[in-house]
This record gives structure tokens, sequence and C-alpha cells, in this order.
């Protein structure tokens, strides 16, 4: 395939794809599209959408920000297709785009997490009352049950309307932490669009890699220069957050938006 057909495959994406208003309908519409590509198409596709992502192009941070969603690669090419794909890109040291493919892991219901934050009479709460308690428009409480390390709770506790995005930092925030917690966070599209929430996600140790990679992309320079400066983060992300450093055009953050 030319270049020039290569470009004109991006250019339909974008003018077709980016009108989609919900991230997951825009998610499942691109990696349709994509499946009836080589595979070797498909990766020149998620390199150059990430690739015009990192230099600001709106368009490309829509069709990024659907790429995002976990369950569509697995669900529309099928395990085996997947597996070949992120095999390719392992050979060739393509992280970045393995953490693109590569589906955040479904959250377990049997797990039975260390609770090293709640208050006492929390900690012998069962867990179906505390799951109902995190529903409860009560500010003093949601600050109690936002120290919970079960997953089930936080994600009741998302969606309560009393919630603010200053309580969400701080479950983000919170070391050590549960990655399913973490991973609750990510997959709530009322949350995860804040540029603040993807910012500590990306920042906190215990976010599984393929999460922080896939968040990176979005990070401005001065967050970009925070990462390199965290010790505690994996050694890719470091790379990755170099590398985009690099890229990364000498302009004004607030040209495009950062809230997707």
């Amino acid at each position: 395939m030319s270049s020039l057909d290569h470009d004109s495959i991006l250019g339909e994406l974008a003018v077709k794809l980016c009108g989609i208003r919900d991230t997951r309908q825009r998610s499942f519409a691109l990696v349709s599209r994509l499946r009836d590509l080589q595979d070797d198409e498909i990766l020149w596709v998620l390199r150059q959408v990430r690739e015009r992502a990192l230099l600001g192009q709106e368009d490309y941070l829509l069709l990024y920000n659907g790429l995002m969603v976990s369950g569509s690669f697995s669900e529309v090419l099928g395990a085996g297709r997947l597996s070949d794909l992120v095999g390719s890109l392992q050979t060739r040291c393509e992280y970045e785009l393995v953490a693109i493919l590569m589906d955040v892991p479904p959250e377990c219901q049997d797990e039975l997490p260390f609770q090293p934050f709640l208050d006492v009479t929390l900690k012998e709460t069962p867990l179906g009352m505390r799951k109902a308690l995190a529903r409860k428009p009560d500010a003093a409480l949601i600050k109690r049950i936002a120290r919970d390390q079960d997953h089930r709770v936080i994600r009741n506790l998302l969606d309560n309307s009393r919630l603010t995005e200053t309580d969400v930092i701080k479950i983000g925030s919170t070391r050590p932490t549960s990655h399913r917690v973490l991973e609750t966070i990510y997959n709530h599209s009322r949350w995860i669009c804040r540029y603040s929430i993807k910012k500590v996600i990306v920042l906190n140790p215990y976010a599984p890699l393929s999460m922080a990679m896939r968040l990176l992309t979005f990070m401005k320079q001065q967050d970009l220069e925070e990462v390199l400066r965290s010790p505690g983060l994996n050694a890719v992300l470091h790379g990755e957050a170099r590398r985009i450093l690099e890229k990364k055009p000498a302009r004004q953050e607030d040209e495009y938006s950062l809230d997707l």
C-alpha cells in the first residue's frame, strides 16, 4: 500500500469517526474499520494515530481516546489475531502500542482486598452495606468510604452525584492501593475524561503499566517531566515519557483540549 493510500485511510478515519461523540461507540467503530486491514497496516495506523495525538492534533486525540476503551480489540479482532499483533510489537519492543492493544484486566468479583485505611466501624461493615453507603449523598461519609480498597465499593462511589473531582484525585493518589481501584476509575467515563484524573493515575506506581502507558500520551510537558522525576515509576514508563518529551512541539498546552 502506498503512502498516499495510508494517508487516505487516516483522513477517512478522522472525518468519519471523530463525529461520534460516545467514546465507546467511536472505539468499536474504529477497530471495526481496522479489522479489514492487513496486520502491518493496522500497526501503521495505530502508530500514526498515537504520534499525531502527541503533536496535539485534536482529531487524532479523539481517535486515540477511543483506543483506550477496554475490550474493543479483543471483541472485534478476536483473541488469535490480537495475540499475533501484540507478539509482533513485543518483538520490536514497541511497548507503547502493546499498551493500546492489551486490555486492562477485568474486575475480579471474589477478591477480598487488604483494608489498611478504613476506620474500625467501616472495616467491620459487610461489603453489601458499604456498597449501599457509597451511594448516599453524605459528604462526610463519602470521605470515609473513599478510603475503601474494594473496587466494588469504589464503583458505586464514583456514581455518587456528591463525589467531587478532588475526592477522586485523593482516591487515585492513594499509596499503596489496589490496582483494581485504579482500573475502576480508568473505566469510569465520567471521571477518566478529566485531565487531573489521567495524571494522578499515571503518577501512581500501583497503576498497571499498560494503563499508565495509554494515558501518558495526554500528559503536558511539565507533567511528563514530573514522571521522569518520580523514581517509583516503571523504567519503561520513564523511557516513553522521555521519548514523548523529545517529540512534543513547542506550543501552548491549552491550544487543544486535554479533557477528553
